[in-house]
């Protein structure tokens, strides 16, 4: 039997429409490119690194890793930076508390308490949210401030964002 490629046309028109309909299209596509992030998430990510918050630091932090990208298993764009700092965490945690607020940010009250610090604010139509915590990366000691953002409606808590 011989098949045209008129009928292998028409067959493959017809499975990427039924790919396209069930919303496995949309999620083979996102899982080919490696983001779980969409377009417009994708395009926010520079956007969040961008912000002003990112670049403060208290006397004695020293910037060691800057990243960004999208969450793999939830379609949030990130960006953020690691920084140094053998102070104490009330220290950066006062500096950041204080730069978030000059910066437009306010405090996320946690529903469970957390040492690490969480502020929204609108960014463009997104909610984002700055996150500020200790962390350590190959052994050297410090904190992490993140932005992190969202077009969906997030809890006020900030959720899996905070």
């Amino acid at each position: 039997m011989r098949v045209g490629a008129r009928s292998v046309t028409i067959i493959f028109g017809v499975a990427m429409a039924a790919l396209a309909v069930s919303g496995l299209g949309y999620t083979a596509l996102r899982t080919a490119s490696g983001s779980e992030c969409t377009p417009a998430e994708d395009d926010l990510i520079p956007v969040l690194a961008a912000q002003r918050i990112l670049a403060a630091r208290p006397d004695g932090a020293v910037a060691r890793d800057r990243y960004s990208g999208c969450f793999q298993d939830d379609p949030f764009p990130y960006a953020g930076t690691f920084y140094e700092f053998r102070g104490h965490r009330e220290n950066y945690a006062s500096f950041y508390e204080a730069a978030a607020k000059a910066d437009g940010w306010r405090p996320v009250v946690a529903d469970e308490p957390s040492e690490d610090a969480c502020y929204t604010k609108k960014v463009g139509d997104a909610t984002a949210f700055l996150s500020v915590g200790a962390n350590s990366v190959d052994a050297v000691q410090g904190y992490s401030i993140t932005v992190s953002a969202s077009y969906q409606e997030v809890p006020e808590d900030g959720g899996l964002l905070c």
